[in-house]
């Protein structure tokens, strides 16, 4: 299954560093991008669960990318509390049309997530969205602000929200509560023992979201 590290260029015109999954056979049944954790904090594409939630999409048939925001590795630009990592998101959504036919998902995690959320409402045309253990409490506080109903009127994607029960970043409570700002269809999976980094679960987490986004 292929993977080639890629330069592509963000909604406003940066040149941001990715790694490009395609599988063997053709065409694809879609492809999907993959948002890291928070640059701050150490986060980028080779963050635990990203790989692995990358490769999980792969298998599953769809190609995937996953990328770091600006400011991370070989991106360029700098850190810019959410608003501009949502512009590399959607440069990636536009590198991904480039060479998957079919349906086209966001994955993010944590950070990623809300990055991912607001990138999938701007766009308007992303099928499906998975967000990973998103600090919903606090994106009601922070810079980077869940988006707005008024700026959902353009959402087309059906929704996966998945937590652990031992996540104090997103609790089941918070991931109810994103649910309901969100169209429907939206689902909302909460694994049993699992924390933010779902510890001794990734293999099911992948099971989660890659089931749910190809529809496998």
């Amino acid at each position: 299954m292929p993977t080639e590290t890629i330069m592509f260029t963000s909604a406003d015109g940066l040149a941001i560093e990715g790694r490009l999954a395609t599988p063997e056979a053709e065409p694809f049944h879609g492809g999907a991008i993959i948002c890291h954790p928070h640059p701050q904090y150490g986060g980028s594409m080779s963050s635990k669960l990203v790989p692995a939630l990358q490769r999980s999409v792969l298998a599953a048939g769809w190609a995937a990318l996953r990328f770091n925001f600006r400011g991370v590795g070989r991106s360029e630009g700098s850190f810019e509390g959410g608003d501009g990592e949502v512009l590399d998101a959607l440069g990636a959504l536009a590198r991904l049309r480039e060479v998957a036919e079919g349906p086209v998902g966001v994955i993010g995690w944590s950070f990623g997530a809300l990055v991912g959320l607001n990138a999938v409402a701007r766009d308007g045309a992303v099928g499906v969205y998975a967000g990973v253990a998103p600090p919903v409490r606090r994106a009601l506080t922070g810079k980077l602000a869940l988006p707005q109903i008024a700026d959902l009127d353009r959402w087309s994607a059906r929704s996966l929200i998945v937590c652990g029960t031992e996540d104090p970043f997103c609790r089941a409570a918070d991931a109810e509560e994103l649910a309901r700002q969100l169209p429907p269809p939206i689902r909302v999976e909460v694994v049993d023992g699992a924390d933010h980094f779902f510890s001794d679960h990734v293999e099911r987490l992948c099971s989660i979201v890659a089931g749910f986004v190809t529809g496998a």
